[in-house]
């Protein structure tokens, strides 16, 4: 009786592990990789509270690798697979954060890829950007006008190494969707650099804002600029350059009254060099700079001034076309000749080059005065004579020479 007991069991225990083998032929291990798990970024509002943000951007995945029996694995879905990293206790700079995952029972993790994720913290700042207005055409003859936008400066948040990027806030409109009476419409913002590319992973206060505006046209007529005052006495204007014209827009009735436009003064007492000055054009009610009178200008060059003198006697002056038997004496006791001209000049100039002189062509013996010049004629330069003219004698050239008066 007892060995037929034993004999029993060991029969069983024999088909159970019969029958174990043969379910396991039935539903074998598997494995696989479920790709792209995304990482829950867990405690985000720890950074916050510690003015920190996240470098970039805040979306990271993973491959998680698992394996189990068939059944199992032919039934995992993959949103049954979750990752996170906790930002705790992270400070300023480059970090490096495990991946936590959790599988369903009887799944096993066998791997994760990337098993650590790097995330660089940052200083997180709150900076006032303007908002512009970018027209995505322009149809010939006409021009956005009347703009509102409303905000007009937008709040971006977020680490600052990548706010520092950006330069403003941009919505976009088409002129095609403006009338000649105004009316108002949200645009999408987005924050952009200077080069005018979107600047991502940064918050705006403001994701919409409202634009007020018309669509006007445009008409190009005088321009008139008052110039006002002397620049220093060292220096000379050598060159202005100032508009003639302006192209100016606004409703067409507004236009039609319009046939020049009158600038402010330009005040240019005292100036000493070179200068570009803004045109401030003063425009009738409704009626506006277009685009590409916005920042007209008005150049002056300016060259730096100077000035020499020279004194001579009488017997420096020079006397030449002397007619013949006839001898023409100088008798003014002095001549100062006086140039002006641009400094690199006159800095050069020497007594010899602006030495008097008088043409004796047409002096008779009557003569008593003659008109003074300069015997070298100079380039770039103002020349001045004191006295004008010089008092002579004229004398047969065979008599002796009689005092100077």
């Amino acid at each position: 009786m007892g060995r037929n007991s034993w004999l029993d069991k060991l029969i069983s225990v024999a088909i159970a592990l019969v029958l174990w083998v043969y379910v396991l032929s039935l539903n074998p291990q598997s494995k696989t990789t479920v790709a792209g798990v995304p990482v829950q970024l867990l405690n985000q509002e720890v950074l916050v509270t510690s003015s920190l943000a996240i470098a970039g951007s805040d979306r990271y995945t993973v491959d998680v690798y698992v394996e189990g029996v068939r059944s199992d694995i032919l039934s995992l879905q993959s949103d049954q697979v979750t990752a996170t990293a906790d930002l705790f206790g992270l400070g300023k700079g480059q970090n490096y954060l495990v991946i936590s995952v959790s599988v369903p029972e009887k799944i096993t993790v066998i791997e994760v890829r990337p098993n650590r994720i790097p995330v660089l913290i940052d200083e997180l700042v709150n900076v006032r950007k303007p908002v512009v207005l970018f027209v995505t055409d322009t149809p010939n003859g006409s021009e956005i006008g009347g703009v509102t936008l409303t905000p007009s400066e937008v709040t971006v948040s977020g680490a600052k190494s990548i706010v520092d990027q950006v330069q403003s806030v941009r919505v976009s409109v088409s002129q095609s969707s403006l009338t000649e009476t105004a009316t108002a419409q949200l645009l999408s913002a987005e924050a952009v650099d200077a080069a005018g590319e979107p600047v991502e992973h940064v918050r705006l206060s403001h994701a919409y804002v409202e634009l007020a505006a018309a669509l006007y046209q445009t008409k190009t007529v005088p321009l008139e600029v008052p110039v006002e005052g002397e620049p220093a006495a060292n220096a000379e204007i050598s060159e202005r350059i100032i508009p003639d014209s302006i192209t100016i827009k606004g409703p067409q009735q507004a236009l039609s009254g319009v046939e020049a436009i009158v600038a402010r003064p330009l005040n240019i007492e005292g100036i000493d060099a070179s200068v570009s000055l803004p045109i401030e054009p003063i425009l009738p009610a409704g009626i506006e700079a277009a685009n590409d009178s916005l920042d007209l200008t008005a150049q002056f060059t300016l060259i730096t001034m100077a000035e020499v003198t020279f004194t001579y006697g009488p017997d420096d002056v020079w006397v030449y076309n002397v007619p013949g038997g006839y001898r023409v004496q100088v008798l003014t006791r002095e001549v100062a000749v006086t140039a002006r001209g641009e400094e690199a000049v006159i800095g050069v100039l020497q007594a010899r080059d602006l030495q008097p002189a008088v043409n004796a062509a047409n002096v008779s013996q009557n003569s008593q005065e003659a008109v003074l010049t300069t015997r070298y004629v100079q380039q770039h330069v103002a020349v001045s004579i004191a006295p004008v003219t010089a008092r002579i004698r004229v004398s047969m050239a065979n008599n002796q020479p009689e005092p100077q008066e």
